[in-house]
């Protein structure tokens, strides 16, 4: 049902995390949804640099199902970036109005085999649903993917394993 692209991350993007001590930040390249029969369909492209990771994830059309499929997609996407070591489990995905602009609010569980951290994003509807429910992700995820990203670049190769969205 959902697979992402597994790699280790780039030198560059190992040279970015370390040079200077700055980290560098995922950028969100694409995010598709569509209604394939009963089914939401969702491809979500993340990069750092030169390396760009791709989730996949569907869940039934009907409702907020989209919502769900692009939200996992997206915790596939980054967890191919950070490794086996932490599991998000995706909570709950809802679009919610404040004021006259509508946003998109998720919930996110972390494991990271000691502890269980929850988590939490937003993001404005602005021109494409499916690109806030991303955002909403990363923004529930940005202050914990740079330690994340540093923890998988000195991973032992041995031991690293690919990351996974449990859903």
């Amino acid at each position: 049902m959902s697979s992402a692209a597994h790699r280790r991350p780039s030198f560059l993007a190992r040279r970015m995390l370390f040079q200077d001590g700055m980290g560098s930040r995922m950028r969100l390249d694409g995010v598709e949804c569509k209604v394939e029969g009963q089914q939401a369909v969702a491809r979500v492209r993340l990069s750092l640099d030169d390396d760009v990771r791709t989730g996949f994830s569907s869940a039934p059309a009907a409702g907020p199902g989209w919502q769900r499929a692009v939200a996992e997609a997206t915790l596939q996407a980054v967890s191919a970036f950070v490794g086996g070591g932490v599991v998000f489990t995706l909570d709950s995905v809802t679009e919610v109005r404040t004021g006259r602009y509508p946003l998109i609010v998720v919930t996110i569980v972390m494991h990271d085999g000691q502890r269980e951290i929850f988590l939490s994003g937003t993001s404005r509807i602005k021109d494409h649903p499916p690109t806030a429910v991303a955002r909403a992700v990363l923004h529930g995820l940005n202050r914990w993917t740079e330690s994340l990203l540093t923890r998988a670049l000195n991973a032992d190769p041995l031991l690293d394993h690919p990351g996974q969205a449990v859903h």
